[in-house]
């Protein structure tokens, strides 16, 4: 199992040089491997129609949306709710309400699915996403890993995210006024390609302490409540690259 920041740079490295769903899924299976889970699932939900990119096995795709599962799926239900990660598993079923919810977590069992972490992701006009890595079995070092890195991996979901709604024709219309310093874009671009505060400081030429005082006005410019959703905007907008 690699280390979540490595997983992270291979992200995005693989995204940058993708074009397709298919390239997409390739690089999203691939970083789903190398950090020890058995699969990922982006689902993008709207006006428009669902937008799925996944290692899940096609029976199951197919399986969710006959069932209109998107309807009821807590994990739908939490991306709309914008916040942050939200980590479940095959007993979580049994604190819901609906009878279709507790069929849903069942028949993913069928199927291997059964606990996970998925991120939710704020799109604009009444877009959002989740992305989301499963296992069919879950481990001391996958909670581990999770929990001590859980900004990461909030991260990898929301530069899929921003990637995929960039090069997949899912933008929303840009808006061209760019809020942000010079500055204030250089330090996100080094947060977006996996650095710390630290080596951004390195690179750039000025102290840890600027390079906080940057990162903490872009994310106050953009409305962005944490780092990760600071770039994914930036990103998004087409700011940073």
């Amino acid at each position: 199992m690699k280390t979540v920041e490595l997983a992270y740079q291979e992200l995005v490295d693989g995204l940058h040089s993708s074009a397709g769903e298919a390239e997409f899924e390739r690089v999203g299976r691939r970083v789903a491997e190398s950090m020890g889970f058995r699969y990922f699932a982006y689902l993008g939900l709207g006006e428009a129609d669902p937008v799925l990119i996944s290692s899940y096995p096609k029976r199951w795709s197919e399986h969710y949306f006959t069932e209109g599962y998107q309807d009821v799926d807590p994990v739908v239900a939490f991306a709309r709710s914008g916040r942050s990660t939200m980590h479940w598993t095959r007993e979580t079923a049994r604190q819901f309400p609906l009878r279709a919810q507790k069929r849903l977590f069942d028949d993913a069992d069928e199927f291997g699915i059964r606990h996970g972490v998925s991120v939710a992701i704020a799109g604009g006009f009444n877009r959002f996403a989740a992305f989301t890595f499963a296992v069919d079995e879950v481990s001391s070092a996958h909670g581990r890993m999770v929990t001590e890195a859980n900004d990461i991996v909030q991260l990898i979901g929301l530069t899929f995210h921003a990637h995929a709604d960039a090069k997949l024709a899912l933008r929303s219309p840009r808006i061209e006024a760019v809020p942000l310093t010079q500055r204030e874009r250089e330090c996100l671009t080094w947060a977006a390609r996996g650095k710390s505060m630290e080596a951004t400081a390195m690179i750039m030429g000025v102290t840890p302490r600027a390079v906080k005082f940057h990162l903490d006005n872009a994310r106050t410019n953009l409305g962005a409540e944490t780092l990760p959703q600071a770039v994914a905007i930036a990103l998004k907008a087409g700011w940073i690259a």
